[in-house]
């Protein structure tokens, strides 16, 4: 029987050290769960660029993020210590995971070793179902169980690569403008309603008394008694349910972000910009057309093809005519469309031709 409820616990420590990461390799593992569990749902580009995935990366990735294993290996979605990870940076962590490390992730996964207890009791199970679930290893698996983990390794390192430069590094100046947008906001309600309301409204969590909140996941769950950080990673591709990943003395815990109809809606194409236009007035509804979310210029610059120079001298005009607003998140500007500006480029949205 599995659990319907995670009670979150938030200690003073988990509190004051609440942080946020927009992962890279976290997304690449859900658009394989998304192909796995929903191929036929937007966006459409989804299974359209996986299918230019090569067959070896795609049997391995599907052989790895397996959902009725009710376990995708840790070691998949490292956590490093950066609030914008590169995917280098994550590929390389996967690649200096610790035998340990990997014997513990791929032992909820596959038969090996006993099953492990813990998981399947916080999940509800006793041991024996908690064993069904698990799969067969491969001989790549089982060789890295033995202690060879460098095949594996790399073998990982190089179909998540390919599937990160194919599924999603053309989308990804959209897919983290919309993140940290979500992240902005976040951040805002921390500052209006506290750290610890905020941190329930973060997670969706609710009857919150002071020390823990109810989740809708299946897992029970103190946190409190973990001892562990607790790291906030916003995602376009989760729409319910949030993603536990335990990265060494953290738990990151994955949520879906506002905005992300923006990449994932069913009018969503993620596809290459239309040819650009040469006058200004046409850049200018283009660039508002675009901001479906607040995004810095060079993202938009990405997703339009046009120059950053360009992107950068039309939105000051924008902005001097009162039609974008900017706000500044860290090192980022972010450009978001005014009032005045939606009801000018209401006709041009919903003008634009819906996809194929």
């Amino acid at each position: 029987m599995i659990s319907e409820v995670i009670r979150l616990g938030l200690n003073d420590h988990q509190l004051s050290t609440l942080r946020f990461t927009v992962s890279p390799m976290m997304h690449v593992v859900e658009a394989v769960l998304w192909i796995r569990q929903r191929p036929h749902q937007p966006p459409a580009w989804l299974p359209q660029r996986w299918a230019r995935v090569s067959s070896a990366s795609r049997a391995l990735l599907l052989d790895l993020i397996d959902p009725a294993t009710h376990s995708v290996p840790d070691f998949l979605i490292p956590l490093t210590d950066q609030y914008r990870p590169t995917p280098e940076a994550e590929l390389a962590a996967i690649a200096a995971t610790p035998l340990d490390d990997l014997r513990a992730h791929l032992r909820l996964t596959y038969r090996l070793g006993p099953v492990d207890e813990y998981f399947a009791r916080n999940l509800g199970a006793v041991p024996a179902v908690a064993d069904k679930w698990r799969k067969q290893p491969t001989a790549l698996v089982a060789a890295a169980w033995a202690g060879d983990t460098a095949p594996l390794l790399a073998a990982v390192q190089q179909a998540l690569a390919e599937a990160w430069q194919v599924l999603l590094a053309p989308t990804w100046p959209v897919i983290r403008s919309v993140t940290e947008t979500d992240v902005m906001h976040r951040l805002q309600l921390v500052k209006t309603t506290g750290m610890s309301s905020a941190a329930v409204e973060l997670v969706d969590g609710e009857d919150w008394d002071g020390q823990s909140a109810q989740l809708d996941s299946p897992l029970e769950l103190d946190l409190t008694r973990t001892g562990r950080r607790i790291v906030l990673a916003p995602s376009v591709l989760l729409d319910r349910g949030r993603a536990i990943i335990i990265s060494g003395g953290d738990l990151l815990i994955g949520y879906p972000c506002r905005g992300r109809a923006a990449v994932i809606g069913p009018h969503a194409t993620a596809d290459a910009p239309d040819e650009p236009l040469t006058d200004g007035l046409g850049t200018r509804h283009r660039l508002i057309a675009a901001l479906e979310v607040p995004q810095p210029g060079h993202s938009l610059a990405a997703r339009l093809g046009l120059s950053k120079a360009t992107v950068s001298y039309h939105l000051g005009r924008l902005h001097s005519s009162g039609l974008v607003e900017r706000r500044r998140l860290g090192r980022e500007v972010y450009y978001a469309r005014t009032q005045a500006a939606e009801q000018l480029t209401m006709p041009l949205r919903d003008a634009r031709p819906t996809p194929s």
